[in-house]
C-alpha cells in the first residue's frame, strides 16, 4: 500500500509542472501578434493611425472629454494603443522614444502621451470647421478593393 501511495504521490509531482506550463505561454520580448503592421516609429504617425481607423463612437466621446480626463480610458483604449502599437512586449522602442522625449518611459505614460496627441488632433479638426457641421469620418488606412471582393 505505501508503495502504491508513493508512486501515486511520484506520478503527481511529475506530471504536476508540466500541465501547469500547458495554459499561456509568457509574451516573448518583441512579439506582438496583435500589433498592426507597419508599426508606426513616430507619435505623428502613430496619430495619423489611430485617428483614421478610430471608431466614430470612440471619436465623438473622446471629443466630449476634456483632455485632464483622458486618463479615464487607460483600462480600454489605452490597452488597445499599447497592444497595437507593440508598447508593453518592447517591440517598438522607437515609438517609445518619439513619444517619451528619446527615453524609454512606461507603456501606460506613452499611451497617455499618443492620446493626448489624438484628442490635441480631433481638436484642431473640429475648430476648423463651421458651426454645426460634423467632423468628417476620417478614411481607414486599410482599404479592400470592391472588385477583388
Amino acid at each position: 500500500m505505501r508503495q502504491q501511495l508513493c508512486v501515486l504521490l511520484t506520478l503527481v509531482a511529475i506530471l504536476a509542472p508540466t500541465s501547469a506550463g500547458a495554459a499561456d505561454p509568457p509574451a516573448k520580448p518583441g512579439s506582438c501578434p496583435y500589433a498592426i503592421k507597419p508599426l508606426p516609429r513616430n507619435l505623428a504617425r502613430a496619430v495619423d493611425r489611430i485617428v483614421a481607423d478610430m471608431y466614430p463612437q470612440l471619436r465623438d466621446k473622446v471629443l466630449a472629454t476634456k483632455r485632464e480626463d483622458l486618463v479615464q480610458f487607460q483600462q480600454d483604449w489605452g490597452k488597445g494603443i499599447r497592444t497595437q502599437l507593440c508598447l508593453v512586449a518592447g517591440g517598438n522602442d522607437q515609438l517609445m522614444r518619439s513619444v517619451c522625449n528619446g527615453e524609454l518611459c512606461h507603456p501606460e505614460e506613452a499611451s497617455q502621451v499618443i492620446m493626448e496627441a489624438v484628442w490635441d488632433r480631433l481638436q484642431s479638426v473640429k475648430k476648423v470647421l463651421r458651426p454645426g457641421q460634423p467632423i468628417p469620418q476620417f478614411a481607414p488606412t486599410s482599404r479592400v478593393d470592391p472588385l477583388k471582393m
